[in-house]
C-alpha cells in the first residue's frame, strides 16, 4: 500500500485538507497512521459501528486469541485501531460528542467482557469451573462506574470496576481453588490485560 505520504498524494483534495487539519489536531493519529497507513480510506468512509457488530467482532478477536501473550498483543491493537476510528470521526465532524463517548464507552464495554470471557476460560481449564454450594456454575460479575456506567468516557478516562460474585464454593477441577481465590485471580487478569 505504501507510506502514508504515498497514500495521500493519491486523494482528492478535499480528502487531502481533511487530513492536514484532522492530524494538525491529534499527533496520536498522525502517529497510528504512519504506522499503519492502510486504514486510512476505511477512516475516510467511516461509520459509527453498530453495538452488536462491535461487541461481536471483538468477542471473536478476542475468543480466537491462543495465549496471554497474544491477548495481550491483540487487546492493544483492537484498542488502537478503534481508538483511531472513533478520534478520526470525531475531529473530522462526523460524529457528535455524544456519540463519540458512547463509541469511547461501548469499545471499553466490548474489551471487558471479551478479556473477562477469555481469563475465565483459562482460569477454568486450570482449576475447573467455579459452583455454588447446589453445584450451580458461578461467574464474575463486572459493573462499570463513573463515566463508563453513565457511557460518557473520553480517550483520557480511566474506567471504575467493581467486581462481585454471587456465592461462595470452589471450583471442580483436579486443582481446586475456593470462589474468592477464583474470582480476586480473575478480577486481576482482567485489570492487568485491560491497563
Amino acid at each position: 500500500m505504501g507510506t502514508l505520504p504515498d497514500l495521500i498524494k493519491t486523494l482528492t483534495r478535499e480528502q487531502q485538507a481533511l487530513i492536514a487539519t484532522v492530524l494538525a489536531f491529534s499527533p496520536y493519529l498522525q502517529r497510528q497512521l504512519e504506522k499503519h497507513p492502510q486504514q486510512l480510506p476505511d477512516l475516510l468512509a467511516s461509520t459509527a459501528r453498530q453495538t452488536t457488530v462491535l461487541l461481536n467482532s471483538i468477542n471473536t478477536e478476542i475468543a480466537a486469541v491462543p495465549d496471554e501473550n497474544a491477548l495481550l498483543r491483540t487487546v492493544r491493537l483492537i484498542r488502537h485501531r478503534e481508538t483511531v476510528r472513533i478520534a478520526w470521526r470525531d475531529l473530522a465532524g462526523m460524529a457528535e460528542l455524544e456519540e463519540t463517548m458512547l463509541e469511547v464507552s461501548t469499545l471499553a464495554d466490548a474489551l471487558t467482557g471479551a478479556v473477562l470471557d477469555w481469563w475465565y476460560r483459562d482460569l477454568c481449564s486450570k482449576h475447573g469451573t467455579p459452583r455454588d454450594r447446589t453445584g450451580t456454575p458461578q461467574h464474575l460479575l463486572v459493573l462499570g462506574m463513573g463515566k463508563l456506567g453513565g457511557r460518557e468516557l473520553n480517550f483520557s478516562s480511566d474506567i471504575d470496576l467493581i467486581f462481585a460474585y454471587p456465592e461462595n464454593g470452589e471450583t471442580d477441577g483436579r486443582r481446586t481453588l475456593d470462589n474468592q481465590t477464583f474470582f480476586t485471580r480473575l478480577g486481576q487478569k482482567l485489570i492487568n490485560t485491560l491497563g
